[in-house]
């Protein structure tokens, strides 16, 4: 058996990635009527949490992410101070990162389909467009661009949901810390012209970036290469891709088409919106699969990560509560912005009703039942739902971020040719 350790309101399970800002650890609280909230959980490095500047910068940025409340969106919850430790507390999306997930599959053999991709941008999409229109508790618009979109940061649950995450560096019109005009930030193979730039972004950057990432995964190429960061710097700036179906002759014409309108050199060539875009796929995808649903994408991400879904079920056997009777929930440094009706504020360490025995926190991984616009909940013979046989609620999983990958998100001056 193994002991939980208690920090806050939390029960740390495990670190699961170690990054050069964080330690990540999967762990999980409790809320009304005993339900189980699965959390992910960033514990910054001390010297993160002794830089005032950065703490400051990290609080504006995750009160601006507290606006977005969508389901293709990975919820952050706290941002929490507690023992001289800074921990940010994340809704856990049971499933793994696409970047992870891609480089799985082709070692499998077995390649995301094309019309898997789509369905996984669209949603995707759908996240970034709520972004983009978001706004604030007067009214008045946030203007978010993401400005790191990248398969690290797109994150499919073993029920083959799709949520976005790590708005790190996005920047909105409110926000306190403001990136100087010629200053890259992002991940550069991912990047728009006039981000390449160092210019003033509107969410069509995230359009372009989101239309490179689409390319990568239907051509298996990224659109840009070069032998260092500063020539991949000119070549983004060039924006003159080679042609999708030159790359893969098997991309429908249709799909290419989309790709190329997303990644035009010219911002008013491309899609307007990111909800434009999202339409183009969900079309692309009735056309060139009309049965499509998401239970696809389910089964393909349990076949991938088949051994991983066993070993973590195996983890979660056999743990028991820290029960250590300590009651300082720390500071949280966005409950301001979160309101008084946040969903940290009902999460507590202990069940509602203590039964003095093991807590088993494990739960079975499912097979839901979907649609292709709108998911819905998957539910047992009985009719209830998964989570309620378990007596859990279960929020979708882990992402490791984008610092704990091998890819750099890049923030230099510009160079011109």
């Amino acid at each position: 058996m193994r002991k939980t350790k208690r920090v806050g309101r939390y029960h740390l399970l495990e670190r699961i990635a170690y990054g050069g800002m964080a330690e990540i650890f999967r762990g999980f609280t409790y809320e009304d009527e005993q339900f189980r909230r699965d959390v992910a959980i960033k514990k910054l490095l001390p010297h993160f949490v002794e830089d005032k500047q950065f703490i400051d910068m990290l609080t504006d940025e995750f009160k601006l992410v507290s606006h977005l409340k969508h389901p293709n969106i990975a919820e952050v919850y706290e941002l929490a101070r507690i023992d001289g430790e800074l921990l940010i507390v994340m809704e856990y999306v049971d499933g793994k990162d696409l970047r992870s997930t891609v480089e799985k599959a082709r070692l499998q053999g077995v390649p995301l389909a094309l019309d898997d991709i789509a369905f996984v941008m669209a949603r995707a999409l759908d996240g970034l467009h709520h972004a983009h229109v978001a706004r604030d508790a007067r009214g008045e618009p946030l203007r978010i661009v993401h400005r790191d979109f990248s398969p690290s940061n797109v994150l499919v649950a073993y029920d083959g949901t799709v949520k976005i995450c790590d708005f790190g560096i996005a920047k909105a019109t409110h926000s306190r810390v403001q990136t100087k005009t010629g200053i890259i930030k992002g991940k550069v193979k991912y990047m728009s012209p006039e981000q390449a730039f160092g210019r003033k972004l509107d969410w069509r950057s995230d359009i372009f970036s989101a239309g490179s990432v689409l390319y990568e995964l239907a051509t298996g190429a990224a659109p840009f290469q070069a032998a260092n960061e500063v020539d991949l710097i000119f070549a983004v700036r060039d924006a003159a891709p080679r042609p999708a179906r030159e790359v893969n002759p098997a991309i429908p014409p249709r799909l290419a088409a989309i790709i190329e309108k997303a990644m035009a050199r010219s911002r008013s060539a491309r899609f307007q919106t990111a909800k434009d875009f999202r339409d183009a796929l969900i079309e692309f995808i009735r056309e060139h699969n009309p049965a499509y649903r998401r239970t696809r994408l389910a089964r393909f991400m349990k076949r991938v990560w088949a051994v991983e879904i066993e070993n973590e079920l195996r983890a979660l056997e056999n743990v028991v509560l820290d029960e250590a009777p300590r009651r300082d929930y720390g500071q949280n440094l966005i409950a301001d912005a979160l309101g008084p009706d946040a969903a940290f504020s009902r999460f507590s360490p202990n069940p509602t009703r203590s039964t003095g025995r093991q807590t088993e926190v494990g739960a079975d991984v499912h097979e839901a039942r979907t649609e292709l616009v709108e998911p819905r909940v998957s539910r047992t013979s009985s009719g209830r739902t998964a989570s309620e046989r378990h007596g859990a609620r279960r929020t979708l999983p882990l992402h490791a971020p984008a610092e704990l990958h091998d890819e750099k998100t890049l923030v230099v001056p510009p160079r011109e040719r």
